[in-house]
């Protein structure tokens, strides 16, 4: 009985035994089942995130340099901040830490949510800021622990050290904007890339930015960088090296903006452009506008005060008045005028008009600038003195279509290929043009307007330069760039080169002669002389009701109401270098205003 008892306890044991170890072996290869399988995702994506990943390296962006090699455009060392995105983040928690502890600012951090929104969903580094001090960067670095998310790194920031001296030309680059993003998806990924945004920055934006490295980065779970390697060196962008002359450009910019003359009656002067033209090789040594900007501001980051006070200025400071701005090109293209008639065989040098002051057509009356008239004078003396009636007897026997024709080959309303994608040419009009814009036919008093400039034809600075140096080359049909080192091969010139010599000799009497409506800028240099032509150009017409109660000079209107003041020229007579064109927005008369300018800008050139 007892050995029964005892063999039933026994197989009990056994059995409970056999349970238990049959439950353990169950519960061991449950969990070894849930760390092979199960955990094993989990760790899986642990041990991949922490494999080396690559990621495009920006380049070093290209410098540009003036024709001496001084530096208009460069880098500097600047430290970027980045978060790490993902739809889980905390980011209102880590930007409030952010902004107690640096210089960021809300507008940097609105900027930066707005690219955030567009790019969480692709697991990258996205750019807060590169304003950050070496000191903001110390407070980060030793709380690191803080703020898992936020990766920085040492980056190049563009500056602009010639300030407003070279703004329009040089432009300014800019973060990604959504636009951005659109033209090209594959910038997506570089929300730190700064693309030009203007001027040259924008017109060789690819040749400056260079190609893309490769960097080979170890990054932890929650994406912070580990350890971090270029793995193949991204290629610098390309510098530029540009036919400017700081000197030149700095001294036209501050002549134009501080007329020196006591004379003057006018406010607000300095709205206005100067270019500069070398008519060889048509390698522009000065292209400047006035008002200007400071680009740094843009590389910074603009904040919306500032960019409304750019906008919202009347004087319109991003305009760049020299290729961009359009004007009736008034009375200097008297020559392209003379020209067409020379051409076209409707007067030889010797023929005369008789000009009282005014011209009679039908029932309207267009008047010379001189009231009393010049008299009886011939093409080189009409020139000289810029007598309107002469050509507006001129005008109305050659006909807008061979005028059109000729100002074109001069270089108005031409295919100009400028390096900059801010140039407007201007507008040569023609009877097919009144026809199929305006809907109504051409009529000689327009022609009659056209032949001193005004009415609807318009002209930039650049054009006009382009036209006198193509006057003073004789030969070639010189076309203007901002590169130096100009190798290009020129069409010729088409024109008889008597006539252009005739045409020479009128516009060297403009200077140099008494009676010349430029006398008193003639050069103070020993050994050189200048040529010239003067221009003042009517924004709103002086009608004559304003004539009767009294109103006939400009200083008598009102700012916004007065004449553009123009003068274009050459220098030296004998071998000439060196075209000019300055335009004073609301100076009034070309002699008075902006020929002195062009004088002392031709003399600083010359010495």
């Amino acid at each position: 009985m007892k050995n029964l008892t005892l063999k039933k306890n026994i197989e009990r044991r056994f059995f409970l035994l056999s349970a238990i170890k049959g439950i353990s072996f169950g519960v061991l290869s449950w969990r070894l089942f849930d760390l092979q399988v199960v955990e094993n995702k989990k760790y899986d994506k642990l041990s991949k995130d922490n494999q080396f990943n690559f990621s495009l390296v920006i380049p070093e962006r290209g410098e540009i340099y003036d024709r001496k090699g001084r530096v208009l455009a460069a880098n500097r060392d600047a430290f970027s901040l980045y978060i790490k995105s993902s739809q889980n983040l905390n980011l209102k928690k880590i930007l409030d830490k952010l902004l107690l502890i640096t210089n960021l600012n809300e507008e940097d951090v609105n900027n930066f949510k707005n690219r955030y929104k567009n790019l969480k969903k692709n697991n990258i580094n996205v750019f807060i800021t590169d304003n950050l001090s070496q000191r903001d960067i110390s407070k980060i670095a030793v709380r690191l622990h803080e703020f898992p998310e936020v990766n920085f790194l040492m980056t190049k920031k563009r500056v602009y050290p010639q300030g407003t001296i070279t703004s329009h030309l040089i432009g300014y680059t800019g973060k990604l904007t959504e636009q951005d993003l659109k033209k090209n998806k594959n910038l997506i990924n570089f929300s730190n890339l700064r693309i030009g945004k203007y001027g040259l920055e924008k017109f060789f934006d690819n040749k400056l930015r260079g190609e893309f490295g490769r960097r080979r980065e170890e990054v932890n779970a929650r994406g912070k960088i580990i350890t971090s390697n270029l793995y193949e060196k991204p290629n610098a962008g390309k510098n530029l090296n540009l036919s400017i002359d700081l000197n030149i450009q700095s001294y036209a910019l501050t002549r134009l903006q501080n007329l020196n003359s006591k004379k003057s009656k006018f406010n607000e002067p300095e709205t206005g452009s100067v270019v500069v033209m070398d008519v060889n090789t048509g390698e522009l040594i000065c292209c400047v506008s006035s008002p200007n900007f400071n680009p740094n501001i843009f590389t910074r980051g603009i904040k919306s005060k500032e960019w409304k006070s750019l906008i919202n200025n009347k004087k319109a400071p991003l305009l760049n008045r020299a290729v961009s701005g359009l004007y009736p090109p008034g009375s200097t293209i008297k020559m392209a005028v003379a020209l067409a008639a020379l051409e076209n065989g409707i007067i030889g040098y010797d023929k005369k008009f008789f000009c009282n002051g005014v011209k009679e057509y039908g029932d309207m009356k267009f008047h010379c600038w001189h009231k009393y008239g010049h008299g009886n004078i011939n093409l080189s003396q009409a020139i000289e003195r810029s007598c309107d009636v002469f050509f507006y007897e001129l005008g109305l026997k050659v006909g807008i279509e061979k005028i059109g024709l000729m100002l074109k080959k001069l270089g108005l309303d031409a295919n100009i290929n400028l390096e900059l994608n801010e140039f407007r040419k201007g507008l040569v009009p023609s009877k097919k043009w009144k026809l199929d814009v305006k809907g109504t036919r051409w009529t000689p008093g327009e022609t009659i307007n056209a032949s001193i400039g005004q009415g609807y034809m318009l002209s930039n600075p650049i054009e006009l330069a382009t036209m006198i140096s193509r006057i003073a080359n004789s030969e070639l049909s010189v076309e203007p760039t901002l590169l130096s080192g100009n190798t290009r091969k020129f069409a010729k010139l088409d024109i008889n080169k008597n006539h252009l010599n005739y045409i020479k000799s009128a516009m060297s009497n403009v200077v140099n002669s008494e009676l010349g409506t430029a006398y008193k800028s003639k050069l103070k240099i020993k050994n050189f002389k200048m040529a010239g032509k003067t221009g003042t150009v009517q924004v709103v017409r002086i009608s004559e009701d304003e004539r009767e109660k009294g109103i006939i000079k400009n200083k008598d209107r009102e700012w916004k109401k007065r004449d553009h003041a123009l003068f274009v020229g050459y220098a030296p007579l004998e071998k000439p270098k060196y075209s000019i064109c300055v335009i004073v927005e609301h100076g009034g008369s070309g002699s008075t205003i902006a020929a002195p300018i062009a004088k002392d800008i031709m003399e600083k050139l010359l010495v």
